[in-house]
């Protein structure tokens, strides 16, 4: 509710979704397996991607929002999701962020 409420006060979209195995499920090749995470790390079994346990978790939970959306009745998923460092589109690719450096 408190994350509700802030992100109505800033104009952002709070939506839940289904958070079971986003922190097991590979966000690159959507291979799910107890021994991916182990503790804060992850490390797919199948791929070899390697990240942190938790923006892996979150990488899965813009995808299922996204995912979701694409068959909403109003209109369907916006273009992305911008995550912390880069963004997500509804076909799975990452696009990290645009350095800074010049």
């Amino acid at each position: 509710e408190y994350v509700e409420y802030k992100a109505k006060e800033h104009g952002v979209e709070a939506v839940q979704v289904d958070p079971r195995n986003t922190s097991k499920r590979c966000s690159t090749c959507g291979f799910t397996h107890d021994d991916n995470r182990n503790g804060e790390s992850f490390e797919c079994q199948q791929c070899g991607y390697e990240n942190h346990a938790d923006y892996n978790a979150s990488k899965n939970i813009g995808l299922q929002y996204l995912r979701r959306r694409q068959n909403a009745d109003d209109g369907g998923a916006p273009v992305d999701v911008r995550l912390n460092r880069g963004t997500l589109n509804v076909s799975g690719e990452y696009a990290p962020p645009a350095s800074t450096e010049a």
